[in-house]
């Protein structure tokens, strides 16, 4: 499931609070990326690698003192890693989770005293205005950056040092909803020309320091036992494919097996979100149960497979 994806349907599982955040949901996607970080780290360790902290970027000259991020637009990405005056070009989704991985990898390189932001902001994370706030306002004593208007815009998982170290080594050049790469290439240039030295207060971040401080979590085993979806008092669903119009249909039915509601749709994503939005399903379990069936819906029309509910997928006959 693509990470974008995943976040939405945590944030619509989760209410928000009454400040507008989502706390939650934020905690259990971060508690996945650590796991998927701590592995990632692990190879870093065995072979002393910078970047320290896995993520959506592309190394290019660990030695070059630019960082790039493109915020929500992939498409900048391929073109900016043909500089080989950058380090490093990447993506960044959330204004907590994105921006702790950047931090982590700008102050374990002592040689990168620029971040360069473009690209388009997401209009729901608000990433790039994080970014802005942050080195304008820093951050009060919870962590949160001042004035970011994002969901949870709080490093909770970075030392104060940390931050602090990352706004005095790191300069932000501005260029934000920039997509020209004639102009940004030519930011690059002017940047590359400045030759800053690399920051002399850095004194090294190890690996098994930013593996240890992010892994406060404990290790559970996959598996257990989902609640019957015949428990779950909205109601139960029907799920099935059309192949030649590419299309996938999903019949609520109420639990005295009245028909209920019908949504019709290409993408598995929408067609659940619409499911939560209206209040039809009560439990996780069936959550987590219908997210990955109509992903398995909606694989089966791109691969011309034949889907049945609750079966594996097959060749058509």
């Amino acid at each position: 499931m693509p990470i974008k994806r995943l976040m939405y349907i945590l944030a619509s599982l989760f209410p928000n609070s009454d400040s507008g955040d989502n706390p939650v949901a934020v905690k259990i996607f971060h508690r996945m990326n650590v796991v998927k970080d701590f592995f990632s780290a692990k190879k870093f360790n065995k072979n002393k690698r910078w970047p320290v902290v896995h993520g959506n970027y592309v190394v290019v000259n660990p030695n070059g003192q630019i960082a790039v991020c493109t915020l929500a637009t992939d498409t900048l990405i391929k073109q900016i890693a043909q500089w080989n005056n950058i380090a490093i070009v990447g993506k960044v989704y959330t204004p907590n989770l994105g921006i702790e991985k950047i931090i982590l990898n700008s102050v374990s390189n002592p040689n990168i005293r620029f971040l360069l932001v473009c690209g388009k902001d997401s209009p729901v994370f608000h990433t790039g205005q994080a970014l802005q706030s942050l080195f304008q306002y820093g951050i009060d004593k919870d962590k949160r950056i001042i004035n970011a208007i994002g969901h949870y815009p709080v490093l909770r998982n970075l030392a104060v040092e940390k931050i602090n170290q990352f706004l005095e080594q790191v300069e932000l050049v501005d260029c934000l909803d920039e997509k020209n790469i004639e102009i940004l290439h030519q930011k690059i240039l002017e940047l590359h020309k400045m030759n800053k030295k690399p920051f002399s207060k850095n004194s090294g971040i190890e690996q098994t320091e930013i593996v240890s401080e992010q892994a406060e979590f404990t290790m559970l085993k996959p598996g257990g036992k989902r609640i019957p979806l015949d428990y779950d008092h909205k109601g139960f669903f029907v799920i099935t494919t059309d192949s030649v119009k590419k299309q996938i249909t999903v019949k609520h039915y109420f639990k005295d097996n009245k028909p209920g509601y019908l949504i019709q749709g290409h993408s598995a994503e929408a067609i659940l979100l619409s499911l939560l939005q209206n209040e039809l399903v009560s439990q996780l379990s069936h959550a987590g149960y219908l997210g990955a069936e109509l992903n398995k819906a909606e694989t089966a029309l791109k691969l011309n497979l034949k889907y049945e509910q609750d079966q594996s997928l097959k060749n058509p006959i």
